[in-house]
């Protein structure tokens, strides 16, 4: 079957394979027919060699498509259901992480895509305790982005917002508009701020979302969550940049005793922070990796719901055309990119599957 991997260590050394074998359902585990698969600042990483990994892999994890094998032991599911998938594959289920119900947290887990065989390919495997199915009115086109949408509903539960809160979101990525939309969805009071000099097309489709922005600029910033929080400043910020500059613009835009919650992954070793005026406002500052299990389903319910609606912000490419989509998402060409092994000519489009 045709599938991007990752072949070894090192910067580059990935390539479409046409032959590359075929997966089939072991016990627990079954084999899904892909539709699409998204592209995550991760994937971008692996290619780059500055993320760990586990080559020769196929690459991706945020994917959709429908059952077409199913192993022994497997119950509860059936050939041709769609399904969406978490991504914490090889959990151990004896750790402290596990058994507390924190599998995403596990340090022997391996993740599709990273550890084992992902899903940008025809095909994957995976295990059946990972499943989600996708409801019948959420398209290819949108459960493809479950899985970014259940990372921003877990920064949502790790801020404990309340409604009618103030948030700032500062970023204007993939996860910081999906976690605007998200917070908008929970009850808070929104603004997004991006670069300018990167971002204005990105934060022209936040204010088409409804989503107002503004520059990152941090007199700006204060004045307009000012004129929002009677000067108190934002009750929490979603900081998704992953960039020194995000976080010092989140702690000077808190109210004191704020929250922030750190979803952005910057690819530095370490990054300056202003600790002290962090410690003078009495700050809470939290970080949010990966997926809890209870943000799956609430995932889709906002996709279903169409309370948060991610179509304006994804680009389906061909999955011969992977580089083309790499490229176009590393210079910020597009907000969400995803391959499909259906989809051909350049078509945005899925086919029927």
């Amino acid at each position: 079957m045709r599938a991007l991997v990752k072949f070894e260590a090192g910067p580059g050394h990935v390539e479409l394979r046409q032959d590359w074998p075929a997966p089939s359902a072991r016990p627990g585990w079954v084999v899904i027919d892909l539709a699409a698969c998204g592209i995550c600042g991760t994937d971008l990483h692996i290619w780059h060699d500055e993320f760990k990994s586990w080559p020769p892999v196929v690459m991706g994890h945020e994917y959709v498509g429908r059952i077409v094998e199913v192993g022994p032991d497997v119950k509860g599911w059936k050939v041709g259901d769609r399904v969406v998938c978490e991504q914490h594959a090889m959990a151990c289920g004896h750790c402290y992480s596990c058994r507390r119900g924190a599998v995403h947290l596990c340090p022997e887990k391996r993740s599709q895509g990273i550890g084992i065989d992902g899903a940008f390919a025809e095909k994957v495997a995976l295990p059946a305790w990972l499943l989600r199915r996708v409801p019948d009115n959420v398209p290819d086109e949108v459960a493809v982005i479950t899985e970014p949408v259940a990372i921003c509903v877990t920064g949502a539960d790790r801020a404990e917002l309340r409604p009618g809160e103030v948030a700032l979101v500062v970023g204007a990525g993939p996860i910081g508009l999906l976690s605007s939309l998200v917070l908008r969805a929970a009850g808070a009071v929104v603004l997004m701020a991006g670069r300018l000099s990167t971002s204005e097309a990105r934060m022209e489709i936040a204010r088409s979302l409804g989503i107002p922005t503004v520059p990152t600029e941090p007199d700006e910033v204060q004045a307009r969550l000012g004129a929002l929080s009677e000067g108190r400043g934002a009750d929490l910020v979603v900081e998704a940049s992953g960039s020194e500059g995000g976080l010092a613009l989140a702690v000077r835009s808190l109210r004191r005793q704020g929250r922030i919650v750190c979803l952005g992954i910057g690819g530095r070793e370490s990054v300056a922070f202003p600790a002290d005026e962090a410690m003078r406002r009495s700050l809470d500052i939290r970080f949010s990796f990966s997926s809890e299990y209870s943000a799956w389903d609430r995932a889709l319910t906002l996709l279903a719901t169409g309370a948060v609606d991610p179509r304006r912000l994804v680009r389906i490419y061909p999955l011969e055309q992977w580089r083309a989509a790499f490229d176009d998402l590393a210079v910020e060409a597009v907000v969400k990119a995803a391959l499909s092994p259906t989809v051909h000519n350049g078509s945005s489009m899925l086919a029927e599957h």
